[in-house]
């Protein structure tokens, strides 16, 4: 806790601009440099659709928020896993917040049309997760939209770790493969019969399918500047958000040209729950992490210029 007796989690997400908070006895405030963008992959079939009601928004099966620094030129993907514990809103008959619960953040989504409204209430739990941490824009896209991304990238090569023979026979576990459409989808998506039950598996999975999707779409990028927005247009029918296809090319611009500083996890501990596996945080390595991404050391003398 800093001099004032308050703890981190107190002041974390607070306008700390003005305050610094402290942390292994340092002072931080939240970098004005940072902004983040919430990619958020979504369990359910077909093209997306408004559903009548307010828990049908299908389920945030993968939850990957990019964390961009402009001042230090650097951008990091922070993976988090689905089945974490973490409070998610409620939203009543008519559509607006009724309280919340403790629940795996996969169902944020879940409560909500499936459009604006479901994937507001994943960016208000992740927000509120880390320490309120504000998220610049949201991307959602069904996982259908896979094969899709996968081969206007021309494919992406992984190394199969898992057996995949009850799901995909054609993934050879220890064979290093370049992924069409349906396979890229059985590699994300597969989870029952594939390995262990935890998400953690996967996890590593999509972190190794997110590293070769980058390589291809970075290269896609520097032949033509453009062709972000083509697979913009190719992805709509698949996909909810509030930006726009010049605001997502000028961020993958700037992603290209900045170091990639890597895809972090918060740690914890994955447990079996009565009915579902729950992820329980390492509220130590989650302070850690949000500062990490989001603060900048406090420098008195430069605040004082």
């Amino acid at each position: 806790s800093d001099p004032a007796g308050k703890t981190v989690e107190e002041m974390l997400g607070t306008d700390s601009s003005l305050e610094p908070i402290y942390f292994d006895g340092k002072p931080y405030v939240l970098s004005p440099d940072v902004s983040s963008y919430l990619f958020i992959g979504v369990d359910k079939p077909g093209e997306v659709r408004q559903e009548e009601g307010f828990n049908v928004g299908g389920q945030a099966d993968v939850l990957l928020l990019a964390v961009v620094d402009d001042a230090a030129k650097t951008y990091h993907i922070l993976q988090l896993n689905r089945d974490t514990m973490a409070q998610i809103r409620v939203l009543a008959m008519d559509g607006t917040p009724a309280g919340s619960f403790t629940g795996q953040l996969a169902l944020s989504h879940f409560y909500g049309s499936g459009f604006e409204d479901s994937c507001e209430n994943t960016v208000w739990a992740v927000s509120r997760y880390l320490y309120n941490t504000a998220i610049d824009g949201y991307i959602a896209l069904q996982m259908e939209a896979i094969p899709v991304l996968n081969d206007w990238a021309e494919g992406v090569t992984v190394t199969v770790q898992d057996d995949f023979s009850a799901v995909d026979p054609s993934l050879k576990q220890g064979e290093t493969i370049t992924l069409n459409g349906q396979q890229a989808y059985n590699f994300i998506r597969a989870r029952q019969n594939v390995e262990d039950q935890s998400n953690l598996n996967r996890m590593a999975r999509h972190r190794q399918y997110l590293n070769g999707l980058t390589r291809q779409l970075q290269a896609k990028l520097s032949q033509n500047a453009s062709s972000m927005a083509e697979l913009y247009q190719m992805l709509t029918p698949y996909m909810v958000t509030d930006m726009g296809s010049g605001t997502i090319t000028e961020l993958a611009e700037r992603c290209r040209s900045y170091a990639d500083g890597g895809t972090l996890a918060i740690q914890g501990e994955a447990v079996a729950g009565e009915e579902f596996m729950e992820f329980y945080t390492d509220e130590q390595d989650l302070r850690k992490t949000v500062i990490h991404l989001f603060y900048t050391e406090y420098n008195q003398t430069e605040q004082g210029e």
